[in-house]
């Protein structure tokens, strides 16, 4: 009888020492969460307005591409795009075989 009083004892010792590992555990969980939740509110608060400040940067660009005007007296012809791709074409067949190909000059109509 008594080794079993012993038993129950050691036992309930060790469920109060495995009940306070758990507690531990879990606070020492909510804590870092919680630290990481202060650390990401405050990356908002410092680094929110840096997307206003590149659009705010960036727009004196995107007006003055905006108020260019646009050229409609330039019409392309079929033959010049067909120019163009024939000579690159045939610059890209020339470096492949070592050959040496320059455009010269252009002649527009």
């Amino acid at each position: 009888m008594n080794s079993l009083l012993e038993i129950s004892g050691n036992f309930g010792e060790t469920l109060a020492f495995g009940g306070q590992v758990v507690l531990i555990g879990i606070a020492t969980v909510f804590a870092v969460l919680g630290l990481l939740w202060a650390f990401l509110t405050v990356f908002k608060i410092v680094f929110h307005d840096m997307p206003n400040k590149r659009v705010a940067e960036v727009s004196p660009q995107v007006q003055v591409a905006q108020e260019l005007p646009t050229t409609d007296d330039y019409t392309s012809d079929d033959e010049e795009i067909v120019a163009v791709i024939a000579a690159a074409i045939a610059m890209a067949e020339s470096e492949s075989n070592g050959a040496k190909f320059r455009v010269v000059s252009f002649v527009r109509k």
